[in-house]
C-alpha cells in the first residue's frame, strides 16, 4: 500500500467527507499527535472495515489508508497495531495474516503433497466441503486464500473466521501426519497452527 504523491493534508483537516469509512480527521490525529483511547479505537473499527476493500478503494481513502500505513512502519505494522485493539480490529488482522500465509505456501510442493496425501486419507472437514475443487493441486491453498479474502471484502467476517480456523487446523493436521517433513512444510504447520490458535482467542 504506497501513498500517493501530492496528497493533501488540508482537506483532512478541514472536514472532508468520509470516504469508505475512513475520517480524515482521525487519521490525520492519529498521525500528526495521537487520539485518545475512544478515538483510536473508532479508528481502529474504520479500518478494520476498510483495509479488505484496499484494492478497490477510491484515492482518498487508499491515501488516507496508506498515510495511516506509512505512520506504522508499512501494512505488517498495521497489522499489529489493528491486533491491539480487540474485537473487529484484532479478528480483520489475525484473518489477513492467515490470507497472506496460504498465500506464501501455495506453491511448495512439499506442502501441496502434504495436503493432498492428507486429504486422501481423510477427506475434507464439513466446513471445506464445496469450498474446494475435488482435486488438490497448487492451487488448493491460493483458493482458500481467495475464499477467505472475498468473505472479508462482502463483510462476512465470521464466516471468514469460521473458514480461517477450519483452514488452518486442516493444514495444521496434514503438516503433523507427514512422514517426512520438509523445513518448509514443518514451518507452515507451525505457522497454522499458531493463526489456529490466534483465531480461535480472537471474535468480533
Amino acid at each position: 500500500m504506497r501513498r500517493r504523491s501530492g496528497a493533501s493534508h488540508d482537506a483532512e483537516r478541514a472536514g472532508e467527507p468520509i470516504a469508505f469509512g475512513l475520517e480524515g480527521p482521525l487519521v490525520l490525529g492519529f498521525v500528526e499527535g495521537g487520539l485518545d483511547t475512544a478515538d483510536e479505537a473508532r479508528l481502529a473499527e474504520e479500518v478494520a472495515k476498510t483495509l479488505p476493500l484496499r484494492w478497490s478503494l477510491p484515492s482518498r481513502a487508499l491515501e488516507r489508508l496508506n498515510l495511516l500505513s506509512n505512520h506504522l512502519g508499512g501494512e505488517r505494522g498495521l497489522l499489529e497495531w489493528l491486533d491491539g485493539h480487540p474485537g473487529l480490529p484484532r479478528l480483520t488482522a489475525r484473518l489477513l495474516v492467515l490470507v497472506d500465509g496460504l498465500e506464501r505456501y501455495t506453491d511448495d510442493p512439499a506442502v501441496v503433497t502434504a495436503v493432498r496425501d492428507f486429504r486422501a486419507g481423510h477427506g475434507l472437514p464439513e466446513e471445506l466441503r464445496g469450498v474446494l475443487p475435488p482435486a488438490t493441486s497448487a492451487e488448493t491453498l491460493s483458493d482458500l486464500s481467495s475464499r477467505l479474502d472475498r468473505q472479508l471484502f462482502d463483510h462476512d467476517v465470521e464466516g471468514a473466521r469460521s473458514l480461517g480456523l477450519a483452514t488452518s487446523r486442516w493444514l495444521r493436521d496434514a503438516a503433523s501426519a507427514a512422514t517426512s517433513p520438509s523445513p518448509g512444510l514443518t514451518e507452515m504447520g507451525e505457522v497454522m497452527a499458531r493463526l489456529h490458535e490466534d483465531l480461535a482467542a480472537a471474535s468480533t
